[in-house]
């Protein structure tokens, strides 16, 4: 019995620890990250392959820039600008250009120049340029 409470203790803190977000500094995210694929999944899967790269600069902006490559796409590249800051080492930023509305985005994976943030219900897989 007490064995059996022992390891459901165990993978309760292993649940835990997989589920931890790493916090970020502003120099962990400041240049541009290439959005690799976007998914509704924390694993990846069924992602959606996407070509945007998002800039954080140390004004505490960030600039998205987004291609696109449908033949009948409206504009060919989409370009915004956001205002971010780093609060209690998640990413809060405009959620679209020119409205005051937030949203925070946590990142669950950063390691070297990969970086997997969760912001609201979607997972950007990045690499660093």
């Amino acid at each position: 019995m007490r064995s059996n409470i022992f390891f459901v203790l165990a993978l309760m803190l292993f649940s835990f620890s997989a589920a931890a977000e790493v916090p970020l500094t502003q120099a962990d995210i400041l240049g541009s990250w290439q959005i690799d694929k976007e998914s509704l999944q924390s694993d990846g899967s069924k992602s959606r392959s996407i070509n945007s790269t998002w800039t954080f600069k140390n004004d505490g902006t960030m600039e998205g820039v987004s291609q696109d490559s449908d033949a009948h796409a409206r504009m060919d590249t989409l370009r915004a600008s956001l205002n971010y800051s780093i609060e209690d080492g998640k990413i809060v930023k405009q959620a679209a250009p020119g409205r005051s509305k937030m949203e925070t985005c946590a990142a669950v994976e950063k390691e070297n120049d990969k970086m997997t943030l969760k912001c609201q219900a979607i997972y950007f897989f990045m690499t660093k340029k």
